[in-house]
């Protein structure tokens, strides 16, 4: 039976999904790597009943299962087991009850453009072209010795490696160590269907799909297009930008392909099997356009796509507002938004925009107001910033490759501070990246009622309590000034208005106008002005009767 409340939300639409990077979150056995039972342990935090929790609905994993760990979970080497570094099967069944009897969903990173080449479909493949696993992966015999094309790999270099074995190529979007699947074949479609219905059965809610775009490639293999770029975001920080004149590929021929759109659907048949199932689906360097196709008609491709453009926008009420009404213009009938901040591959929001904590409230408040899924790094209820490294620690491939542009990704995927001892209470050994944050823990932020830990409880729980905020519709209106955001939220019980001041300055309130004389329900400030917004308020208000 599908969990819905009184206007018909599903659970993935109805609430905040929270993103766990489970290396990171705690360590229950001091090998300072975070764990299943670690997490379990922290359930309450997540969800308990009651204001003194976040009040989450959903619980994304980072990759959990078997992986030679070279991208650190996503070179999936076995997709139906737990890694023993977080644990056994029998700690994710317990994490799966513990969730369940909480009012948590699970949701799994399903890692399927790639597996490990130490996966046993590759250990396989890669012995013989006539092995039955050969046509799992994506191989071409190249040109003269050299690959087929100019498809580069993401990670940087070709995206193609050589197997002395086959005398041939294969294919890698990212590390070598990372061959790409085939998803032309029928059988390696039939396998990833096997591995959904595993997961599914054993207590799994959804799935979230790393670079689902990434799936079927062109099948002459044609030479991707390059154009020359003047300005391009930072890597690893685009909301920045670098001014460095350099040819880019265009990929048209390995991303986005018509086929994927068949191969997402067919999924989408999979998870409709058990009704209540979502999948959620990060689409990767596209249009808004592009990226919001991958609903399909709304109802046959994924359930949700990540919305990634506040990455690349300045911390304005001009380009949010950009965002928001070009997202909610594209977005299919019946399809609902997903909204993200921050994630593990991208600067933290408080590091990316400079944000003070009042000015970490008014994003969250945004974040937490719009209509739409939000899904929230774990930290960004704390207003974690990105953690600097010296390059000597680095653990991410990618940063060890380019240092310092960008730095990696390390920054964003340090280990959780819950109070402030040395260790942060993360664990009892050497962690496996720095603790940073020394000013901020957990603990601190929840006993003070000023801090973003409380501000994001606050709301949080305020928006499972509203329909108009979990369920409603949502239209961007004039605010008091071109500094603020403002929009309503309706559903067929309430009307409210939310105004949000991003900026440093008072903002006056007009006599007579939309907000003047509407009742504050939910505020930043301790003693709200009748007639004016304080800097970065948050005001959340009832339309009269």
């Amino acid at each position: 039976m599908i969990a819905t409340d009184a206007q018909g939300q599903t659970w993935w639409k109805r609430g905040v999904i929270y993103h766990c990077y489970v290396r990171s979150f705690m360590d229950s056995n001091g090998d300072g790597i975070g764990d299943l039972p670690g997490l379990t342990s922290k359930l309450d935090v997540l969800r308990d009943g009651t204001p003194s929790s976040l009040g989450i609905e959903g619980l994304w994993l980072s990759p959990v299962y078997p992986s030679p760990n070279r991208d650190f979970g996503y070179d999936i080497s076995d997709y139906l087991s737990i890694d023993p570094t977080y644990g056994t099967m029998e700690d994710f069944d317990r994490l799966v009850a513990g969730a369940r009897a909480r009012g948590i969903h699970l949701i799994m990173d399903l890692v399927v453009n790639h597996s490990s080449t130490e996966h046993a479909w590759f250990r396989q493949a890669r012995t013989s072209r006539e092995n039955p696993f050969h046509n799992y992966y994506l191989w071409s015999d190249g040109t003269n010795g050299k690959p087929p094309n100019n498809w580069g790999s993401s990670f940087g270099g070709s995206a193609w490696e050589w197997n002395e074995q086959t005398h041939e190529f294969y294919l890698h979007s990212f590390l070598k160590q990372q061959a790409d699947l085939n998803w032309r074949n029928p059988r390696l479609r039939e396998e990833i269907h096997d591995i959904m219905r595993f997961w599914m059965d054993r207590g799994v809610d959804g799935f979230r799909l790393d670079v689902a775009n990434y799936y079927v490639k062109d099948a002459q293999l044609r030479d991707n297009a390059h154009e020359v770029v003047i300005a391009q975001p930072m890597p690893g920080n685009p909301s920045k930008t670098l001014f460095i004149p350099m040819s880019r590929e265009v990929y048209d021929h390995t991303v986005d392909q018509p086929e994927t759109h068949d191969a997402l659907r067919e999924m989408r048949g999979v998870i409709d099997e058990k009704p209540g199932h979502m999948m959620v689906g990060e689409i990767t360097q596209r249009t808004q356009g592009q990226v919001l196709s991958y609903y399909g008609d709304g109802q046959d491709e994924l359930n949700l796509v990540f919305n990634f453009f506040f990455f690349v926008r300045h911390f304005r009420a001009k380009d949010f507002r950009d965002i928001i009404q070009r997202t909610l213009d594209l977005l299919p009938e019946g399809a609902w938004p997903a909204w993200v901040l921050s994630s593990h591959d991208v600067v933290r929001a408080v590091s990316r925009y400079h944000l003070t904590p009042r000015m970490t409230k008014s994003m969250t408040g945004l974040f937490l107001t719009l209509k739409g899924t939000p899904f929230l790094y774990n930290g960004e209820e704390l207003g974690l910033a990105n953690t600097p490294l010296p390059r000597r620690l680095l653990q991410d491939p990618v940063g060890k490759r380019y240092w310092p542009l960008p730095v990696g990704r390390d920054g964003e995927r340090t280990p959780m501070p819950w109070n402030a001892t040395p260790d942060r209470g993360f664990t009892t050994g050497t962690p496996w990246l720095p603790a940073g944050a020394p000013d901020m823990s957990y603990s601190a932020e929840a006993a003070d009622p000023t801090s973003v830990l409380s501000f994001t409880r606050q709301l949080s729980w305020f928006r499972s309590h509203h329909s108009a905020l979990n369920a409603g519709d949502m239209s961007i209106i004039a605010g008091p000034s071109d500094t603020c955001l403002c929009f309503t939220r309706r559903s067929s019980a309430e009307h409210l208005t939310i105004t949000i001041n991003l900026s440093d300055q008072t903002v006056a309130i007009p006599r007579g106008s939309f907000t003047s004389d509407q009742i504050p329900l939910f505020t930043t400030e301790e003693q709200p002005s009748t007639n004016s917004l304080a800097p970065w308020e948050v005001r959340i208000a009832a339309a009269p009767a």
